[in-house]
């Protein structure tokens, strides 16, 4: 559990610098693969933050957190723009990361 903290919190910390940076790569499809990386991000953020704190509700709640506030964040940068879609998009990550422990569990694979 201890090396899942350290995974999650690397992770957050991965995920805030690419929020608040400028993109010197532009994207091919800046739509729908913006919000396929913020859903694949949150997914992932769930998943290793399930298996450091097997905390849903509090998971839950810390993530939806932590992307209105990357969103906050990014509107105050002139080279970002902020988005309710983007946010939309973290939940959605979200809850396909909660799926995934439900079916893991049922399965009974360990996470």
């Amino acid at each position: 559990m201890r090396n899942a903290k350290i995974v999650f919190y690397g992770l957050l910390t991965v995920i805030m610098w690419l929020a608040v940076t400028p993109l010197h790569v532009p994207q091919v499809d800046p739509d729908w693969g913006d919000k396929v990386n913020h859903a694949a991000a949150f997914c992932v953020l769930f998943l290793v933050g399930y298996r450091a704190y097997r905390r849903i509700f509090y998971i839950w709640c810390g993530l939806i957190a932590y992307g209105i506030f990357i969103e906050i964040l990014q509107s105050f940068l002139p080279f970002r723009t902020a988005s309710a879609e983007d946010v939309i998009a973290d939940i959605a990550g979200i809850a396909l990361g909660h799926f995934a422990v439900f079916i893991l569990s049922r399965m009974k694979v360990s996470i």
